[in-house]
């Protein structure tokens, strides 16, 4: 095999290194908010991370199951500046309806007997008794006017078309198609009360909060709850303003908090900072003396809907109304495809922890996940347990991870093959026993594995055993080029095959690290023998002026010179006895391209004479076979002539010969250098 074969078997052997960048996948959110749909990841996600958060909506326990659920009341504003144009407003996607929707299921599962209301207002509320005998009038003696609410209905509640009192609370805050918050059931009748500056139809302008709230304790009039059991999750942007031509002096009761059960506000604000009337309504509320659960009110200002505002419900809001004290997690056990089983080995209040990272499948991988909390209920000690299922999709390398979910990436192992402690990335004939290093990935561990070693296209397959080392696994095979296929723990393989060497983690068969080595049937040969040890002076053929050397090879060969100039002439063979008695000098026969350096010195030490030269290995290949398999031939011999032209005379002279093999990239050791000193006469006739 040439050395340009070799660099382009190299170059095409480099990028089938099955290693790079292997991921967990990582839940930064509860994996709950994960179980409708298919959770796509790139093809580098390959494992599961050991660490998975703690589900904030698995402490919603309900306590003291002698007393009745709780009623709740949902207060929401729909003003313009919600989300008047998509883009442009504090919640244009409807986070607080879709959000809300959500919170009710969650309800629902831990309570289905709650009762639900809704008092979604602007400057006037969405529904009104004239479209619905089911919505009830805030202003029951006051005929003239007709807004009114959703009444506090049990979720479990059955009504006579079959609906439950979950569908219809989650009907309600449908929003149409591309909207910016117009509600499906938002009443179409002209408002009832004037106001100069917007018109009768204006459904969306105006903040009228006390409206709301006065909605709010119409409907609890006739809450089944006791008043601690009461509660109002009041969602909005603003502070009040636009109010009818009628309300304006009321605009600020609301922040009174008279009357009013325990309240926990979100306030839509970029920054987060709540305006001083939500605060004060706070306090206000938080004093009054409701019911022993009023100091538990509080307020929290989000600027981030979407990945906020559910957490912060579920968390801060509904753990407060269902549990007494807070549920602790205790254990988690995930099963995946295949039936494989998994028990967490530590928790703290964020987060379970397994002992190792799970592995994905190479497909889809289906994960069950079952949370264990206990809580305590009237003084005894109870348990819950919450499942989800998840579905994990492996796609193309450019997948995007959906918010809520990371990567935590690292690079992968690696495969290094090393001859009589030298690093090596091309096998030679030289190379009868390998060694091969795997270095894993960072904090990786390897017990009992092993790397499969097979050529690229003969049959034999080896398997080799590693043993840890210094930073590494180390195992160990011998080669041989064969036909021959056996079961002796030696590779076989032909000139012709590459040397795969396979690592396949016994943890996860994903994680693959994979690289090939290709092979020269070359070995490193350089012999150097003597061509006579004296010669004739050659006084019948006088030489030719400026070749003082003869270079005997078949083929049209020109080497390089390395230093000076060219002192030497080329012939294909010695022809007779006579020509070859005429010279001194040396054989050289190596298996790869050399170079050569000759110094001619008298017995005394003098300088004689010298030729240097090099020879590419398409230079070299021209030259005659050699005795030995992939070998060739090249006489260097001296032509009895000093470096300034004169004959050299009668006598005894030093030959040192010096040839080096030149490197293959990839191969250290393949530089060989083999040097030749001798002793010739010169015997001249006159």
């Amino acid at each position: 095999m040439s050395l340009k074969t070799w660099l382009l078997a190299i170059s095409a052997f480099a990028g089938t290194v099955h290693s790079g960048q292997i991921c967990n996948l990582v839940f930064d959110q509860c994996p709950g908010n994960f179980t409708s749909g298919t959770i796509t990841v790139p093809q580098n996600v390959i494992w599961l991370d050991p660490v998975v958060p703690v589900c904030a909506e698995n402490v919603q326990v309900v306590t003291g199951t002698t007393s009745p659920p709780p009623s709740i009341m949902f207060v929401i504003d729909n003003s313009g500046s919600m989300g008047k144009k998509l883009g442009d407003g504090t919640d244009p996607q409807a986070q607080r309806f879709k959000v809300t929707t959500a919170l009710m299921d969650s309800i629902y599962k831990v309570a289905p007997a709650t009762e639900i209301g809704l008092a979604i207002f602007s400057r006037r509320l969405a529904f009104e008794d004239r479209d619905n005998p089911f919505f009830q009038r805030a202003f029951p003696n006051d005929t003239s006017q007709h807004d009114a609410y959703a009444p506090l209905t049990k979720l479990n509640h059955v009504f006579a078309n079959g609906r439950t009192g979950l569908d219809t609370m989650q009907a309600l805050l449908s929003t149409t198609p591309n909207s910016n918050g117009d509600l499906i059931y938002n009443t179409k009748n002209p408002a009832s009360r004037v106001n100069k500056g917007l018109k009768p139809d204006n459904v969306r302008d105006g903040t009228d909060i006390t409206l709301g709230f006065q909605a709010a304790l119409q409907a609890m009039s006739v809450a089944t709850a006791p008043k601690e059991s009461q509660f109002i999750i009041f969602l909005s942007d603003g502070d009040p303003g636009g109010q009818d031509d009628s309300r304006t002096a009321v605009g600020d009761d609301f922040m009174k908090g008279i009357k009013t059960p325990t309240t926990y506000t979100v306030f839509f604000t970029n920054g987060g900072n709540v305006p001083t009337k939500i605060a004060t309504m706070t306090e206000n509320i938080k004093a009054n003396g409701y019911s022993a659960t009023n100091p538990q009110s509080a307020n929290f200002g989000i600027d981030t809907r979407a990945e906020q505002l559910l957490p912060l419900l579920q968390s801060s809001v509904l753990n407060p109304i269902f549990a007494n004290t807070p549920g602790k997690p205790v254990s988690a056990v995930m099963s995946v495809t295949g039936g494989a089983q998994y028990t967490s080995t530590g928790v703290d209040a964020k987060n379970f922890t397994f002992a190792n990272r799970v592995p994905l499948s190479a497909d889809q991988t289906e994960v069950k996940l079952s949370y264990t909390y206990t809580y305590t209920d009237s003084g005894v000690t109870k348990q819950k347990v919450v499942p989800y299922t998840l579905s994990i999709k492996r796609s193309a390398a450019g997948t995007a991870l959906t918010t809520g979910l990371s990567s935590a990436c690292q690079d992968q192992g690696a495969i290094t093959l090393f001859n009589k402690g030298t690093q090596i990335n091309l096998v030679t004939a030289d190379h009868d026993i390998l060694d091969v290093h795997l270095t894993l990935a960072n904090g990786e561990t390897c017990n009992a594995c092993k790397v499969e070693v097979k050529p690229s296209k003969s049959p034999d397959r080896e398997n080799v055993a590693l043993a840890p080392s210094t930073g590494f696994q180390l195992g160990s095979f011998g080669r041989e080029t064969s036909t021959l296929v056996k079961a002796d723990g030696k590779l076989q393989h032909l000139p012709t095959d590459s040397i795969v060497i396979t690592y396949i983690n016994p943890d996860n068969p994903l994680d693959i690290v994979r690289k090939a080595f290709p092979y020269s049937d070359v070995s490193t040969a350089l012999t150097v023998t003597h061509h006579n040890d004296w010669s004739r002076g050659g006084d019948a053929v006088d030489p030719k002026p400026g070749e003082q050397f003869v270079l005997v090879t078949q083929g049209n060969v020109s080497p390089t010179v390395e230093s000076g100039n060219k002192n030497w002439s080329i012939i294909p063979a010695l022809i007779t006895r006579d020509d070859s008695l005429r010279y001194v000098g040396n054989v050289i026969e190596a298996s790869r391209a050399f170079k050569v350096e000759v110094l001619i010195y008298t017995n005394l030490g003098q300088f004689v004479n010298k030729i240097q030269f090099s020879l590419t290995q398409s230079e070299f290949n021209k030259l005659a076979k050699g005795v030995k398999s992939n070998t060739r031939q090249l006489k260097v011999l001296w032509d009895n002539v000093a470096a300034d032209g004169s004959k050299a005379g009668t006598g005894a002279y030093i030959l040192k010969t010096t040839v080096t093999l030149l490197k293959i990239p990839g191969i250290a050791e393949d530089e060989a250098v083999s040097t030749d000193y001798r002793i010739v006469g010169v015997l001249r006739a006159k």
